[in-house]
């Protein structure tokens, strides 16, 4: 399951993924996710939670990079990744942006992913 929210007054992009993903799903996703850039200016922030999402296959891991790399190309500023305690997901999604050549952190909370796109 996903969910995805555009804040256009904030410029930011929000992604939810929970669970396990089929190539198929991820895709899926992937597609909306970038449609909804879109509606976004250049400049614009992404967060991701990712604090219920379980770690893919590498076929998944692909997806995710290919939108990592829209991200990056389409002028994202920053990515911010909800993990919570969710370490591999955090790991495997690191992982992919560091390939996508996508700027993105981990942080815990949304609370602290929004006070750090705030102060930026």
């Amino acid at each position: 399951m996903y969910s995805i929210r555009v804040d256009i007054e904030r410029n930011r992009l929000y992604v939810t993924l929970v669970g396990f993903f089929s190539v198929a799903e991820m895709k899926k996703c992937g597609d909306e996710t970038i449609d909804a850039t879109k509606r976004l200016r250049r400049g614009y922030d992404v967060i991701t939670d990712i604090t219920q999402f379980k770690p893919g296959t590498a076929a998944v891991a692909e997806d995710v990079e290919r939108v990592q790399v829209h991200f990056r190309r389409s002028g994202a500023r920053q990515g911010v990744r909800i993990v919570g305690s969710n370490v591999l997901s955090g790991m495997q999604f690191r992982r992919t942006g560091t390939s996508a050549e996508y700027n993105s952190v981990n942080v815990r909370s949304l609370e602290e992913a929004e006070k750090l796109l705030n102060e930026l």
